[in-house]
């Protein structure tokens, strides 16, 4: 033993599995990758390490589904294909909104349920409970890779893998480039509230869409405060929060912003943790602070905000919210002057219609600015890797600068991005062909004839 490491025995792993199409990441990119690829006839697994899909929309509470519907008149659904389905389905057992709305409330439990029989009825096998620890490359080509769970370390071999992780975790363990900024985006834990009293004027609004439009541009301050919150019948003083934090009394805030099917119980979108998601001891220490702050929050709304003198907290996510991490640096990089400009791309497997929406360093509370966009291209050479082959990249840690990834970050956008790799993985695998080298053409074809959507 050197000092400070150890040097770890090697031993035969068991190989466990072998398929065409190893999706690693359960969450909103990975359940349309994997039922995309499926559907194309590749035999198809998806490996996730927490106890249920849907990732940040079951596990992280964000239930209020981002990226489906332009904000803009004539407000256009912009994503539609596999991840579609997965809301059309829910739709069918009351647990999501399917409307023109710019966000739909979901009930996660609901879209646990969905996903879960969206991947069985796909025929795609299905590891919960299992890290990716490593990766296994040979000259640059992506063979498996080494999950650990409660069997012990075992190896998966692929013929083409997705990394649908959001952290980038496969692509940065076989070595590709990528980014981290200096300063990340706070993280969240959101939290629903029981017992909350109706207070204001406003009834539930069954849809809710932003007058603005169809010209792009930046929210004013008006908007800002009166429509980025999609349950305006939640009303709090937002003016009285601000001065609370400045003044201490209250822990650093974002938004409030609030959402949530049934009357009674908001979720609560608020809390904002600062650090490294993939630091271990930033997270954990995120997680702690998090739920303090939770409480600290809901007993100030409670001696301070009409409407909420009885709630109280019925459930924080189970899993941090994350909105940064590593950003691949891929064959080709989508930047904000691309969503600026709503630049078109001969390459396009997708759409994106979120706001540029960069929430602010420490020392800010409140709303912050974002800019509305046209849908915009996303280009298939953001998923590329720029070395590491039979790999493709999915969600929120494509090819993209800051501001760009400000706004493919969010679900149904992931969702998009992890339909069309999906189906470029099922391709690559039964055609023996490395993604890089597919024919976009063929590919483009191969999504739309899944209902996918690549330009409007």
């Amino acid at each position: 033993m050197a000092e400070n490491f150890y040097t770890e025995p090697s031993k035969l792993l068991p190989v466990t599995d072998e398929v065409d199409v190893l999706v690693v990441g359960g969450g909103p990119s990975g359940v349309p990758a994997a039922v995309g690829a499926a559907r194309e006839g590749a035999r198809t697994m998806i490996v996730e390490h927490l106890g249920s899909f849907g990732g940040m929309w079951t596990n992280g509470l964000v239930i209020t589904l981002a990226g489906f519907n332009s904000w803009l008149r004539p407000y256009e659904r912009v994503v539609k294909g596999v991840t579609e389905e997965w809301i059309i389905e829910a739709e069918k057992l009351n647990g999501v909104e399917n409307n023109r709305s710019w966000v739909l409330s979901s009930d996660p439990e609901v879209m646990k349920l969905v996903a879960d029989r969206m991947l069985v009825e796909a025929g795609v096998k299905c590891l919960l409970h299992s890290w990716v620890a490593d990766v296994i490359v040979d000259n640059n080509v992506l063979k498996g890779v080494i999950v650990e769970n409660v069997e012990g370390r075992s190896v998966i071999l692929a013929k083409c893998i997705v990394d649908c992780t959001g952290n980038g975790d496969v692509f940065s363990r076989s070595g590709e480039a990528h980014h981290i900024s200096n300063e990340l985006q706070p993280m969240t834990l959101p939290f629903f509230l029981a017992d909350f009293q109706k207070n204001c004027d406003l009834d539930y609004e069954d849809e809710l869409v932003v007058p603005m439009g169809p010209e792009p541009g930046y929210l004013d301050e008006y908007l800002l405060k009166t429509y980025t919150s999609r349950r305006r019948d939640v009303d709090i003083d937002r003016e009285l929060l601000n001065k609370a934090s400045k003044a201490g009394r209250l822990p650093t805030f974002g938004g409030p912003w609030f959402g949530g099917l049934r009357t009674s119980y908001p979720w609560v979108n608020t809390t904002r943790l600062y650090g490294s998601a993939i630091n271990a001891e930033d997270l954990t220490a995120a997680e702690i602070q998090g739920r303090d702050n939770v409480y600290k929050i809901v007993d100030f709304y409670r001696n301070n905000c009409k409407g909420f003198e009885k709630a109280w907290v019925m459930k924080t996510a189970s899993t941090m919210g994350i909105r940064e991490t590593r950003r691949l640096d891929g064959v080709l990089t989508l930047t904000g002057q691309d969503i600026h400009n709503s630049t078109k791309f001969e390459d396009s497997i997708a759409l994106g219609v979120w706001p540029i929406d960069v929430h602010p360093p420490k020392g800010h509370v409140g709303m912050h600015k974002m800019y509305v966009p046209l849908p915009y291209h996303i280009p298939y050479r953001t998923m590329l890797p720029q070395k590491v082959d039979n790999l493709i990249v999915a969600g929120r840690c494509i090819s993209a600068d800051r501001e760009a990834m400000g706004s493919v970050r969010v679900g149904a956008t992931c969702g998009a991005i992890g339909h069309a790799a999906g189906i470029a993985a099922a391709q690559s695998s039964l055609n023996n062909t490395a993604p890089r080298n597919l024919d976009v053409a063929v590919l483009q074809q191969k999504i739309k004839a899944q209902k996918g959507l690549i330009d409007i």
